[in-house]
């Protein structure tokens, strides 16, 4: 909110409450939504990064182990692992197509997809091997279990996808369905729920991608959602929306309404739950936010970097990890 606007305000209610004793309640209540607490995380820390390039998504195994994507559209694109719990990087897979996503399920297996190309690494193996060619731009995947999984994708704002995999063979594609506008992040909140989001798009499928059912939700591009626990789910936008569910997607409410121009407008880009109620929602322009109450409220990191166009967030136990454009990485411990 800008100084002027505020002055305005003040000015404006304390004629007003010369005539009502409300004007300290109300000026209170106007100020105290344009802010938020800051929290401290004394542990934030930026990782030296071995690369410079846009870093588009990071996820871990386990506390040592992890990957990581990005790359630039048409150009290249890569995927690097650790084996130090983030502190160090070391490249495994470079491409000619810019690398978007990448994941782990419950066995340790890993997926990362991005432009034409998904690929896996196999539980117990050091390096990245192709499942598939599609010659499409995945977005987004999730393989939760090692027998099941999904990707789904779209260019241009249109053109969207969803494909899923499983339950036997995993490689198998078991279905395939387009809708008109580009698809964004994909989630199973159990084996046969599925949630994927997008360009002015909310679906839900309870028959494990066979039929989606497009919910009467709009106005923003919906960038992420992700389930902590079956009932319970998050999406974000890129105008600064955020939904949240208790019914396992039947009905989403806001938490938070975006829009076009001022305060509203927060780009957003991912959101990670570790519980139904604690975690973290990040985007352009330094958003680190992070919410202990299911998003009632939100609370900056205070260590985040203003200037860091953040693109991911990640948290595995008491360890989390960020990326940035730019080739920026980020860790912190709770």
């Amino acid at each position: 909110m800008k100084v002027q606007f505020k002055a305005f305000i003040l000015t404006f209610w304390s004629v007003l409450s010369r005539k009502t004793a409300l004007f300290p309640v109300f000026s209170l209540l106007v100020l105290s939504s344009c802010t938020k607490d800051r929290i401290t995380i004394p542990s934030f820390r930026e990782i030296q990064s071995p690369i410079q390039e846009d870093i588009t998504s990071i996820a871990f195994s386990d506390s040592q182990h992890g990957s990581l994507t990005g790359g630039k559209a048409w150009e290249y694109g890569f995927v690097m692992n650790t084996q130090d719990g983030g502190l160090s990087w070391y490249a495994d897979t470079i491409l000619n197509r810019k690398m978007e996503d990448v994941c782990f399920d419950a066995t340790g297996q890993g997926y990362a997809c991005g432009q034409d190309v998904l690929l896996y690494k196999p539980l117990g193996e050091a390096h990245w091997r192709v499942l598939r060619i599609d010659y499409q731009w995945l977005r987004s995947c999730h393989f939760p279990d090692g027998r099941r999984g999904a990707v789904v994708g779209g260019e241009g704002y249109h053109s969207g996808f969803a494909h899923t995999f499983g339950p036997e063979p995993f490689w198998k594609t078991d279905s395939i369905q387009t809708f008109p506008n580009e698809i964004e992040s994909i989630w199973y909140s159990d084996s046969t729920t599925l949630h994927a989001v997008g360009f002015g798009w909310v679906l839900r499928s309870a028959d494990a991608g066979h039929s989606w059912e497009r919910l009467d939700i709009t106005g923003d591009f919906f960038q992420c959602v992700h389930f902590p626990t079956p009932s319970t789910g998050y999406i974000c936008g890129s105008s600064g929306t955020i939904l949240k569910t208790i019914d396992g997607g039947l009905h989403w409410k806001s938490i938070r309404k975006g829009g076009s121009v001022g305060n509203n407008l927060k780009p957003f880009h991912a959101l990670w739950f570790v519980t139904a109620d604690k975690g973290w929602i990040v985007g352009d322009k330094g958003i680190f936010w992070q919410t202990d109450d299911g998003g009632d409220s939100w609370n900056l990191v205070a260590e985040a970097p203003s200037e860091a166009d953040f693109t991911h967030v990640f948290q595995m136990g008491k360890k989390g990890w960020a990326t940035a454009k730019g080739g920026r990485l980020f860790g912190f411990e709770l």
